[in-house]
């Protein structure tokens, strides 16, 4: 069954937090902020520690654009699109404007890691793309026009074993990363521990 994303989940735009913006009212409340740049291999990298922060005024307004467990993120300037999941355990934490915020009704239902696997793949990608408006400016994908990108759905039943299948196939990714990271450094050690010990 195919159906429009915006009739499955709220797209919002993130945080601004400059000029007049309705983030800029300077606070005492001190929050993390995802950025695009901290979207890489459609994971996010880094975490609290390291992104930036701005101190904010605690508003019911502010409180509600604290990401939440399974948030997607979609860039919405540039020229390549990029997503990610929100781990479960940030906190305290929103999306900077250049960031579009997809949240589901039911974080648990597995619904967030089938629209990350499917808005990840050459034809989920493809439509994001299809919907960048690209003149004289940055390329930008609007909160509508994401809104509006066709999505197939599998049945219910199945969604719950999508959550399963995103979190086994992001372990076996990270695992294939370390284990090509271990090779490479060994390598490199071995071949200047032969070099040095030929200069002698």
């Amino acid at each position: 069954m195919d159906t429009t994303l915006g009739t499955l989940v709220e797209v919002t735009q993130g945080l601004g937090t400059g000029g007049r913006s309705s983030g800029a009212r300077p606070g005492a409340w001190t929050l993390s902020v995802v950025d695009s740049t901290d979207i890489q291999g459609d994971q996010l990298v880094g975490g609290p520690g390291a992104w930036r922060t701005v101190a904010v005024a605690q508003t019911a307004w502010t409180e509600k654009q604290l990401l939440r467990p399974y948030d997607l993120l979609v860039t919405s300037r540039s020229q390549s699109v990029k997503l990610a999941l929100v781990p479960p355990n940030v906190t305290r934490t929103v999306a900077a404007a250049t960031l579009l915020v997809v949240r589901t009704p039911d974080p648990g239902s597995g619904l967030a890691h089938y629209l990350w696997y499917y808005l990840t793949s050459k034809r989920g990608r493809a439509e994001l793309e299809g919907r960048i408006t690209r003149g004289m400016t940055i390329p930008t994908l609007s909160a509508r026009a994401l809104a509006e990108v066709p999505v197939p759905l599998p049945p219910a039943r199945e969604l719950a074993g999508f959550a399963r299948l995103v979190e086994a196939s992001d372990a076996a990714y990270r695992a294939a990363l370390d284990a090509a990271r271990i090779r490479h450094d060994t390598i490199r050690d071995a071949v200047i521990g032969r070099v040095a010990a030929n200069a002698r």
